[in-house]
């Protein structure tokens, strides 16, 4: 890569795609048993998604296998597959992950801090805080993209600049999320706190962060999506660090190296998903005003 020196992937490294169909074949022949012995772990509806994904990775294999495509511009699912396990054995992708994740995980934690507090700051004390309100939609409809050349300026081409882009993209739907929720607040729940000697701020304990915490989660949940989406573009920035997935693809692409973009890709992918099932394993933990 660009700027990065490993061991190349040698032929016979590369899976045949044989051996690919032979893998994937016998990965389903488990799943179907363990959903006969264990319905409720691999349920009919995996199952039917699985196959579903199954039959498009196996086309997407026969499809490069027998060049109705160019396996250059599409590279068959063995050699991806390949690749990630030997750049995984090299150690490579471990530190690209941690890189893109520890840049993620800190917008994140930046941007639900920031958003609830200004969300609530916005609809909760109107009196003093709107006027935030009309500088923040202006700010809204501006792409992350149309800020890389402030945040070079601003905080230099390090991991700063691919934080705050990313914290851009995560920071506005938790924003809005925390408005919506608060005006959802009904004025009987308020009344009730402060019938039994409570003040405003025992109001937002009590009831409004309840009451926006699910508002919140969905807001928190749209925002990972959107940070991950930026994270390619967050990563051009930051190339004194020379590192993270969003750098790795963009490398790659340079070189015309689409296995690696690929293989970039679906870590994305797949970290997002994950990222997503962890936030939305907080749900019910708050029950909320009834």
């Amino acid at each position: 890569m660009h700027g990065t020196v490993f061991p190349p992937l040698e032929i016979g490294e590369v899976l045949s795609t044989v051996h690919f169909l032979e893998i994937l074949s016998a990965i389903f022949l488990i799943l179907t048993v363990l959903n006969r012995l264990l319905p409720h772990i691999v349920s009919a509806s995996l199952m039917k998604g699985l196959a579903v994904l199954g039959g498009i990775i196996v086309s997407w294999e026969l499809i490069s296998f027998y060049e109705i495509i160019n396996p250059v511009l599409l590279p068959p699912p063995s050699r991806v597959v390949s690749l990630m396990a030997h750049l995984w054995s090299i150690g490579f992708l471990q530190t690209q992950i941690y890189s893109t994740v520890y840049k993620i995980t800190y917008a994140f934690t930046l941007a639900l801090v920031s958003g609830v507090t200004i969300g609530i700051m916005i609809s909760y004390f109107s009196n003093t805080f709107s006027f935030l309100e009309s500088f923040l939609n202006a700010i809204r409809v501006v792409p992350a993209p149309a800020w890389l050349a402030l945040a070079i300026l601003w905080f230099g081409i390090g991991h700063a600049s691919a934080i705050f882009i990313i914290w851009l993209g995560i920071f506005f739907p938790i924003l809005l999320s925390a408005v919506a929720g608060v005006a959802k607040v009904e004025q009987v729940q308020v009344e009730t706190v402060l019938t039994f000697g409570g003040d405003k701020y025992d109001v937002l304990l009590e009831v409004v962060l309840p009451v926006i915490y699910h508002h919140v989660l969905t807001g928190a949940r749209i925002g990972i999506g959107i940070g991950w989406i930026t994270v390619v573009t967050a990563e051009l920035v930051s190339v004194s660090a020379n590192s993270g997935l969003g750098w790795m693809i963009n490398d790659s692409r340079i070189l015309l190296d689409i296995t690696t973009v690929m293989v970039g890709m679906f870590l994305i992918g797949f970290l997002g998903i994950v990222s997503d099932a962890i936030i939305n394993r907080f749900e019910g933990l708050v029950p909320g005003w009834d």
